[in-house]
């Protein structure tokens, strides 16, 4: 009885709170989103534009797309035809002219209209990347009680770029199936992961699966055993990206308890991003160690 008393008391209480308190925050204010970036020396695609949905609906890309938004690109002040493309997330924009290729140091400005709002921003190209001490054809990997040790081969080293302050390195694993494929002669072995449990990412996530990513605010890398999630065919990549794209890089380029901030985004009048990079690559072949 006594029990049932200091519930009901409770419960009041409760219901009295709610009643004078402040009301839960459910009012919801439609965003327009732009996600678009410029890489030197690639055509320029891959824009989305989309709208936020309210927390109450189940987020889905499709839903949010918008497919008729009027997208504006101009670059160093002339204008570049921009077209929709569809896809299975609701579609993309892109320039249509399709052998042109993004220039470095140019001044790319987007404009975009949808939903009776406008959007705009502006990126200027960061200039070229080479390779000064490119990764090698060939790496033996050493086993699993040798990968802290210091091997100068994994080192890599790249020109420097005039106001990147982070560069982005990049290890992707090209094939995590065939391995004895890209072996003289082929064989028939299979690709495997170097470790079941990783210690970067405790539990590797599905949307990383082939990928590592690292910052270097030097141009150079010293390359670690443990950055390579497979063995077989990988490529690594270096990007040198706009204040822009640095930014969005470090809120949300991991792919994991992901934070964007909306006061760190250069887009005016909505969310998002409009940023640029130009990036170099080279593959390379990661041998097995003779233990299973």
């Amino acid at each position: 009885m006594r029990t049932s008393i200091l519930l009901l008391i409770s419960l009041m209480f409760s219901a009295f709170v709610v009643g004078c308190g402040d009301p839960v925050p459910t009012d919801y204010e439609q965003e327009i989103v732009v996600e678009g970036f410029v890489f030197v020396g690639q055509p320029i695609e891959g824009i989305r534009v989309m709208k936020t949905l309210p927390i109450s609906d189940t987020f889905r890309f499709v839903d949010a797309a918008i497919r008729d938004a009027q997208v504006r690109i101009t670059v160093d002040g002339v204008p570049l035809t921009v077209e929709y493309v569809a896809d299975s997330l609701g579609g993309t924009y892109r320039v249509a002219n399709r052998s042109y290729r993004a220039v470095s140091g140019a001044t790319y400005d987007i404009e975009v209209v949808a939903l009776g709002k406008k959007l705009t921003a502006t990126t200027v190209t960061p200039d070229t990347l080479s390779w000064v001490q490119a990764p090698k054809d060939t790496l033996q990997y050493p086993g699993r009680m040798f990968e802290l040790t210091r091997n100068d081969s994994l080192d890599v080293s790249w020109t420097a770029v005039t106001g990147v302050s982070q560069y982005i390195v990049a290890v992707e694993c090209i094939d995590t199936l065939g391995y004895g494929l890209y072996l003289t002669p082929q064989t028939a072995d299979t690709n495997r992961r170097i470790r079941d449990q990783d210690r970067f990412d405790t539990g590797t996530l599905i949307a990383s699966e082939r990928v590592r990513f690292g910052f270097s605010i030097l141009p150079r890398a010293p390359t670690v055993w443990s950055v390579f999630k497979w063995f077989g065919k990988q490529e690594i990549r270096v990007y040198a990206g706009d204040p822009a794209f640095q930014e969005w890089f470090r809120m949300v380029g991991f792919g994991r308890r992901s934070s964007y901030d909306y006061r760190l985004s250069n887009i005016k009048g909505g969310l998002g991003t409009w940023g640029s990079a130009s990036s170099i690559s080279k593959s390379t072949f990661l041998k097995k160690d003779q233990l299973k």
